[in-house]
């Protein structure tokens, strides 16, 4: 069996990365590279992420090659200004590029800007280039656009996670790799998508923080319609061998998680299997809702069903079609606090303190609720 491999996170966190690099070899899947935001100094990206200096950026970058592990640097700002294309902003950009590549041994970038690939392209030969997730890479000539930029690896829109048909094509015909990302939690075709990634993009260029506001704008779609959690496009670590003949190649999501999802995460998809809450697993405004409203949907009972035939098979048609709102009746519960949540909220010592009230272990769900509850501590 082909092993599976990964792009995992870094989060800022050296204890973390120790652990990471801790995990680069297991259940015979190997994590293939980490990635992680340039300096603030030279442009933004598509997270918030910590303050980095030059000198700190370039120690970390040392840190992960002299484990065995590549780097790919993450320059995937959707909108940098109105200085963008200036000269002086292009030339220390790529300029950054160059330098990381030709005297740190980076191995890889990923951008989204078209414009973006085909300088680093030119500069760069032998550099890979993967085109960033928000490239909005969502049909096969948007694709092709961006192979004869120059990308040579793209991670495609989340939108056609599901649409193997479409995937294998784009591999067969460009001879591009894919690199699936597999725990983003956005909404399908989010209204808000291109707003909120334009104001991450400048906000982690100016070093300040990214704020909430769109995470309760996409929590509210989900309390109207909870089928929109199974309409967004994750992939369950049990269902990536189905990718067989399409890629081996997944990119976990978390550079702006606490250290307990990104371990979490990395540990399931290398091991190929989650026995608990799916929304452990999951970031971005699922996740979040998952946690604002301590909402459940156990893992293994999904696995199931007949979920991913009916979704990777599925045209789209919600109009004329109730399976997701009909999953989410079926497995959607509310109401109880998992350890997991608490652990990513980073709530150590209220784990201890619940430990302590059972026995020492913390307790399993009696029952969930249909509906949120205003105490979720009230079923414990």
């Amino acid at each position: 069996m082909a092993q599976l491999e990964f792009s995992v996170p870094y989060n800022g966190d050296a204890a973390t990365l120790r652990q990471l690099i801790a995990l680069q070899r297991r259940n015979g899947n190997v994590i293939r590279e980490i990635y992680l935001n340039a300096p603030q100094a030279i442009t933004g990206s598509g997270r918030v992420g910590n303050v980095t200096t030059l000198d700190e950026f370039v120690g970390v970058v040392s840190i992960i090659r002299e484990a065995g592990i590549r780097v790919d640097v993450t320059m995937n700002s959707t909108c940098d200004g109105g200085d963008w294309y200036a000269e002086e902003t292009l030339n220390r950009q790529i300029g950054f590029i160059r330098d990381m590549h030709e005297q740190h041994g980076i191995e890889a970038v990923t951008l989204a800007n078209p414009f973006l690939i085909e300088q680093a392209r030119q500069t760069c030969p032998n550099l890979e280039i993967s085109a960033s997730v928000l490239a909005d890479i969502d049909c096969f000539s948007r694709a092709e656009a961006f192979a004869l930029a120059g990308a040579t690896t793209m991670t495609v829109d989340t939108s056609i996670n599901r649409d193997l048909k479409l995937l294998r094509q784009i591999r067969e015909k460009l001879g591009v790799e894919l690199k699936l990302m597999v725990n983003e939690g956005c909404l399908n075709k989010c209204p808000y998508r291109k707003f909120h990634m334009n104001l991450i993009s400048h906000k982690s260029h100016e070093e300040r923080d990214e704020g909430n506001a769109f995470s309760f704008a996409c929590g509210d779609i989900i309390g109207r319609d909870a089928g929109q959690i199974f309409k967004s496009n994750w992939i369950r670590p049990e269902d990536m061998r189905r990718y067989e003949g399409i890629t081996s190649f997944f990119k976990i999501v978390g550079r702006d998680m606490m250290p307990s999802k990104v371990l979490r995460c990395t540990e399931a998809y290398l091991d190929e299997s989650y026995d608990g809450n799916l929304f452990d697993l999951l970031c971005s405004s699922i996740g979040y809702y998952g946690i604002e409203f301590r909402a459940h949907i156990d893992n293994k009972a999904l696995g199931r069903t007949n979920f991913f035939k009916r979704t990777s098979t599925c045209n789209r048609q919600c109009q004329r079609c109730a399976y997701c709102a009909e999953l989410a009746d079926e497995l959607l519960g509310y109401g109880w606090i998992t350890r997991e949540m608490l652990e990513d909220m980073g709530q150590t010592s209220m784990i201890a303190a619940i430990e302590a009230q059972f026995g020492g272990s913390y307790p399993v769900c009696r029952s969930f609720s249909k509906t949120p509850l205003e105490n979720p501590f009230q079923s414990l």
